[in-house]
């Protein structure tokens, strides 16, 4: 059963999409690859970090099943699942939309032949609908995990990080900078499984109450536990719920914040993030770039040890990047 996104049929065989994935990632990510015929193995980027030894990931391009479409993948070790797309978006760092669209432009075709005169239609805005916040009751539980990650009551309650024990996941709000509530991201508390729902995005997380109490400096982070962190030592921070997107950037860019300190993950992905970053951003923009030891995120560190970090100016940064290519 073909993909189709936005009527363009995803063509192309699928370990050369896999492949691609992997190179423009600099086996980051999906760093072996399996090919088993009909179904293909991959390195889970979902859980051990992306580093699993053993494939136990499967992605599939031909099932008997037509409901399972043509690269919906599913890990056997985690448990997590979905559609192509939503892999593409995790391991590039893409919003959902980003991801069809790269999908589309690499490996596509249209599925109309020919040109065909419509009539012309005028089209009205859908609404977009938002959750009510009296959802988050169902979640208002403390669960050990939180404060393993170093987070605080006030901080869990500020931001209505809750728990669903149906799931055994940590519920995480997620509202635009307006603070209408999108939806409901989630984190397993066992392993590195996390949820996005598809309708969400990738917003700025907690931009909202950045612009209600006027805060002009704010760390910038990958994930939610990394900014609900920071904030628990007193430190604003914002996530970008991955490496950064072109919509979020434009987002930032309209926010009011004057000055970011870039606290990316240390790893390959963290590093190319911080550059889309630099390059995506005004020069009229305070920023620094907080070098987090390899293989750590800033979640992983003290206080003392984020005091202590070394940090350098987008200028130096590019210029040792230049340097050392």
């Amino acid at each position: 059963m073909n993909l189709i996104i936005n009527n363009h049929v995803i063509d192309s065989d699928l370990y050369t999409i896999l492949d691609k994935i992997r190179i423009e990632t600099n086996n980051r990510y999906l760093g072996r690859i399996v090919n088993h015929g009909d179904n293909i193995a991959i390195s889970c980027p979902f859980h051990k970090d992306g580093m699993e030894r053993h494939p136990s990931c499967f992605v599939y391009a031909l099932n008997d099943n037509d409901n399972v479409p043509f690269g919906f993948f599913r890990c056997f070790t985690c448990g997590s699942q979905g559609q192509l797309y939503e892999l593409v978006a995790y391991c590039l760092g893409y919003g959902i939309e980003e991801a069809k669209e790269w999908l589309i432009d690499n490996f596509s075709k249209t599925l109309t032949d020919s040109v065909i005169s419509l009539p012309e239609i005028t089209l009205t805005k859908e609404k977009k609908t938002y959750l009510n916040e009296d959802i988050l009751n169902e979640y208002a539980y403390f669960h050990p995990y939180m404060f393993q990650r170093g987070l605080t009551e006030n901080i869990i309650k500020k931001f209505k990080v809750g728990w669903d024990p149906n799931l055994d996941t940590i519920t995480f709000p997620v509202w635009d900078e307006n603070s209408n509530l999108l939806g409901i991201t989630r984190r397993n508390v066992k392993n590195k499984y996390f949820h996005i729902p598809e309708s969400i995005g990738k917003p700025v997380y907690l931009l909202n109450f950045v612009k209600r109490e006027n805060i002009t400096e704010v760390i910038v982070c990958e994930s939610q536990i990394d900014a609900l962190y920071c904030w628990s030592l007193d430190m604003p921070a914002v996530a970008l719920l991955g490496t950064g997107t072109k919509k979020q950037y434009d987002i930032l860019k309209n926010s009011g914040i004057r000055i970011f300190h870039l606290a990316l993950d240390g790893d390959l992905a963290g590093r190319h993030g911080i550059l889309r970053f630099i390059e995506n951003m005004p020069d009229n923009i305070f920023m620094d770039i907080m070098l987090i030891p390899d293989g750590k995120d800033i979640n992983d560190l003290s206080y003392e040890e984020i005091q202590n970090l070394k940090r350098v100016d987008k200028r130096d940064y590019l210029q040792d990047i230049n340097i050392n290519v």
